[in-house]
């Protein structure tokens, strides 16, 4: 069996099963509150990040190609810079 990777889910479980634990041993008061925020403020919650931690991925993959083809564009600017001026050329050497 595989092992959730995901430590956000293993809080929202134990969050669940202690909210399962006190309503059991508490009114019907207590019980409609507890589970009102499992359904709304928590979820809410972990909705909003994993939202914000997809906005950061597509930024971060974003950053990394442009960084990248910053990086291609240089080295061809300074290729075409080398060429321009003969470095690339072999000069003969003189024999004696």
């Amino acid at each position: 069996m595989a092992l959730v990777r995901d430590p956000a889910f293993w809080r929202r479980f134990s969050l669940a099963i202690h909210l399962d634990e006190e309503a059991k041993g508490s009114n019907e008061h207590k019980d409609a509150h507890l589970w009102s925020c499992l359904t709304t403020k928590c979820r809410d919650n972990w909705i909003r990040k994993q939202r914000q931690k997809t906005k950061r991925t597509l930024l971060c993959g974003f950053m990394i190609f442009l960084i990248l083809a910053l990086i291609c564009a240089a080295i061809v600017v300074v290729i075409l810079w080398l060429k321009s001026r003969n470095w690339f050329k072999e000069t003969p050497q003189k024999s004696n």
